[in-house]
């Protein structure tokens, strides 16, 4: 019933969107909780590290299951996607992947110029 529901209410396209936004936000909250727990992990004031443990164990088991998820709506995409657009979409992926221009390193000096205190002796 629920799959006749949501065929009627949503289209194939927000039907994927949705899918997309859940599972950024997934991921987003999941990492959240993964980075919360290795800071407390690592600071050692954990009462209980064998829960932290297991929470973050369970939680990069979710991450593995929302990039197996990902894999997959890539993948329906990529095979709904017409053929005549493909090379947009090629060309589109492939600058949003170059890495962006090195910045120059910005050079820090050590010593301030300041006043220097008199050191005895000297």
């Amino acid at each position: 019933m629920s799959g006749l529901l949501s065929h009627v209410l949503l289209t194939q396209r927000s039907q994927f969107l949705h899918k997309v936004s859940t599972l950024e936000e997934m991921v987003d909250d999941l990492g959240r909780d993964y980075c919360d727990t290795a800071e407390d992990l690592s600071a050692g004031a954990a009462t209980d590290p064998a829960m932290l443990w297991q929470a973050a164990d369970e939680d990069h088991f979710d991450m593995n299951t929302c990039l197996r998820e990902a894999i997959v709506l890539l993948k329906s995409f990529l095979l709904a996607l017409p053929e005549d657009q493909i090379p947009a979409f090629q060309r589109t992926v492939s600058s949003q992947m170059l890495a962006p221009k090195a910045k120059p390193p910005v050079r820090q000096s050590v010593i301030r110029h300041r006043r220097m205190t008199q050191i005895a002796g000297q």
